[in-house]
């Protein structure tokens, strides 16, 4: 039996297509009016406000771009980027717009339903107009999407789901490790071409990404890590007062990732701020690694670019610190679907300047730090493809390298020659990008995100001479050179890690020297390197890296070194396999990356945790929730205790170590003390009673030094007035 395939909806006959998106209106406009009498039906509503928001807006610009047989990814991808960009857009211009018309609160239920509804509307009588006349659909046989591998591939994000539910409320781990313990299961099948088909490898991607999102930000009932809660904060802000102020001076106010998007998603989806920060945001950012199947494959294969997804989602800063920092979620969804742009030479040149231009503005608006460094690569990619241009320099490349780029091997799938007007990387878009850029964050949020970044360039311009390659200013080098534990186990760990730099190193020598020999496309070569160029930076120049955090850095560069890394790692067996005398065929081309997909397997397994658990306890891996080891995730009691003291406190000040300050920040950024006041209020949280000490942190330039000391001192003068068990709160009475 065959089914109209939903994925594709934008090449469906049009009258069906617009039923089912008024349909999907209808029904959430019902929903909405039950709950205002009410009437609550559990989950219709976040369930239906989901799809409404994610999918229907941008499978409507699809249309009415009439961009048709793209395929599931790419209409996945740009649907979900298009619906994103409605949202945050139409947030801002409510914002600004509907204050002079009297309306006071703009970001609330009654305006956001009507005039999402009313776009929605529009969109669909423009969608009519320019593209019925076309119809293509695609059909899903319903055999194959019940087949066991499917089945098999859909257990785990379920397996997922429901071991973080058994870690939080039955504080048992074990569903958690069969989980993670059936990825690299995956991977191995893939690998060694069992089970699990070519066709199935993006499928297979999408569900690892999300169950490695879910099996960590599904832990507590609350929003946990670092910046998450000021992020918390400013949203909620927006929420309580049902409008955004960009005068707010902080460097995360200006996102508009943020303060549109999650209390967009939260009013319209009736869904709690933490749980969309939990689900929607996670959701969102599991198609990051999709979006790079599509680019990878697109200029490698399917096997490789399968590979390379794994090496990318197998660092667990993927699922652990990205999970922190929301506004860097949907910024790097805007980054990838940058990325598919400029690779693909199919779609119409002014469609595709449209929507680059489109989610490039999307970009700037989301995170500051990825756009300026997206901007760092940016400019000097561009001139960098205008010399390998010009025929001068070529000629002089082909006088002196005659060899390189000409060479016919297994990588050399199909070599790519690029022309100026093919390419979408031009001065114009260049200077788009900086422009605006600049100026958002000049004028947004009192110039924060500026202010932090041109002090950023201050401190490493008047640094670099003295501090170059210094451990304690260059975060890098310091983590590189952190002595680690003596037992085997974290050797080979350590081996690994250091092999993979190696493997990165080789392939980007390849990509420079033998740049047309291979199919990437010069774009994304170009932007490569440079990245290359921003993880030795990471390592050798001071304040850097510490800038945004090495492992963040090293996250983002390798949304283009991955695959570098696979490469590197190929032609590094090809060397070994030729030094003892083999020849080099398609069948060891077939091998080796067998090799390397059971080797980026126990890559996974260390970074999960999984390997060290098994002589260092599973107590201690990072797949559990536990409450012994200090860490800013917080539960019941601690929240609840950071509810009552901002309710209390007035206009006083609460000291608490910097984890629980994290928490309190969700509820006000300020009134928080990093240093003792006799006046103040004294916040200890579970970990705090349970020990008897506090985190305190001594910073050395760049680098930072944990330690943990008493509290009796903080409490002496003071009596507690406040205590549920799991939070204590004291203050001086008299």
């Amino acid at each position: 039996m065959q089914v109209s395939n939903p994925l594709q909806m934008n090449d469906w006959e049009i009258k069906k297509f617009i039923r089912i998106i008024l349909a999907i209106q209808l029904v959430l406009w019902g929903l909405i009016g039950l709950d205002a009498m009410g009437i609550q039906v559990p989950i219709a509503r976040q369930l239906v406000g989901f799809i409404y928001l994610t999918f229907v807006p941008g499978v409507i610009i699809l249309r009415i771009l009439k961009l048709h047989r793209i395929g599931n990814i790419e209409t996945i991808l740009y649907t979900v980027g298009l619906s994103i960009v409605t949202l945050m857009f139409t947030g801002a211009f409510m914002n600004a717009v509907f204050p002079s018309l009297g309306i006071s609160g703009p970001i609330s239920t009654m305006p956001l339903v009507i005039t999402i509804g009313a776009i929605i509307l529009t969109l669909c009588v423009i969608c009519y107009m320019i593209d019925r006349d076309f119809q293509d659909p695609n059909f899903i046989d319903l055999k194959d999407v019940s087949s066991p591998a499917v089945l098999f591939l859909c257990l785990i994000p379920f397996l997922a789901i429901f071991g973080t539910y058994a870690a939080n409320f039955y504080h048992t781990n074990s569903i958690l490790l069969l989980t993670i313990a059936l990825i690299p299961v995956i991977a191995a099948l893939i690998g060694l071409d069992m089970f699990i088909s070519s066709k199935m490898f993006p499928f297979a991607v999408l569900l690892i990404a999300i169950s490695l999102v879910f099996h960590s930000s599904l832990i507590s009932m609350y929003v946990w890590g670092w910046d998450i809660n000021i992020e918390l904060y400013l949203t909620s802000f927006v929420k309580m007062h049902s409008i955004w102020d960009p005068a707010i001076p902080s460097i995360c106010n200006g996102m508009l990732s943020l303060v549109m998007l999650a209390p967009i998603y939260s009013i319209i989806s009736d869904l709690s701020l933490t749980w969309v920060f939990k689900i929607i945001y996670p959701f969102l950012f599991s198609l990051v690694p999709l979006a790079l199947y599509r680019v990878f494959q697109k200029q490698t294969d399917d096997k490789i670019a399968f590979v390379s997804c794994l090496f990318f989602v197998s660092f667990n800063i993927f699922y652990t610190e990205m999970l922190q920092l929301a506004r860097q979620q949907i910024a790097e969804l805007f980054l990838v679907l940058l990325i598919l742009l400029m690779i693909d030479k199919h779609m119409n040149k002014s469609k595709r300047s449209f929507l680059i231009i489109i989610f490039s503005i999307s970009l700037a608006t989301s995170h500051y730090g990825l756009s300026y460094i997206f901007m760092l690569c940016l400019i000097p990619a561009w001139i960098m493809l205008v010399l390998a241009e010009n025929p001068t320099i070529r000629n002089l490349k082909n006088k002196y390298l005659p060899n390189f780029g000409r060479e016919s091997d297994e990588l050399a799938l199909n070599p790519n020659h690029l022309k100026s007007e093919d390419r979408s990387i031009n001065y114009a878009f260049v200077l788009l990008f900086v422009i605006f850029t600049l100026m958002w964050y000049m004028f947004v949020s009192d110039s924060s995100a500026f202010n932090a970044i041109a002090s950023v360039v201050k401190h490493i311009i008047s640094s670099i001479s003295t501090d170059f390659l210094d451990p304690d200013s260059a975060q890098g080098l310091k983590l590189a050179l952190t002595p680690r534990k003596t037992l085997l186990l974290n050797r080979i760990n350590q081996a690994i890690n250091y092999l993979n730099q190696i493997f990165i190193i080789i392939g980007g020598i390849v990509l420079l020297l033998k740049s047309q020999a291979i199919k990437f496309e010069r774009e994304y070569i170009s932007f490569a390197e440079l990245n290359l160029g921003l993880c030795f930076a990471g390592v050798s120049v001071p304040f850097f890296a510490s800038a945004l955090n090495m492992t963040r850095l090293y996250h983002i560069v390798l949304i283009f070194l991955a695959p570098i890394c696979v490469i590197g790692g190929i032609v590094f067996i090809r060397g070994v396999i030729k030094l003892v005398g083999i020849t080099w065929t398609d069948r060891h081309m077939s091998i080796s990356i067998k090799i390397l997909s059971i080797y980026f397997v126990i890559f996974f397994l260390y970074q999960s945790g999984m390997v060290l658990g098994l002589t260092e306890g599973f107590s201690s891996s990072l797949l559990v929730y536990n409450s012994s080891i200090d860490f800013p995730r917080f539960n019941d009691r601690e929240v609840s205790g950071a509810a009552w003291i901002n309710n209390v406190r007035g206009d006083q000040i609460v000291f608490a170590d910097p984890y629980r300050s994290l928490l309190l920040s969700s509820f006000a950024r300020d009134k928080l003390g990093l240093s003792e006041f006799n006046d103040s209020y004294v916040y200890l949280g579970t970990f705090n009673i349970m020990t008897g000490s506090i985190m305190k942190t001594s910073r050395k330039k760049a680098t930072s030094t944990i330690s943990f000391v008493p509290y009796n001192s903080l409490i002496d003068n003071r009596d507690m007035i406040y205590s549920n068990g799991g939070a204590s709160v004291f203050h001086s009475i008299f």
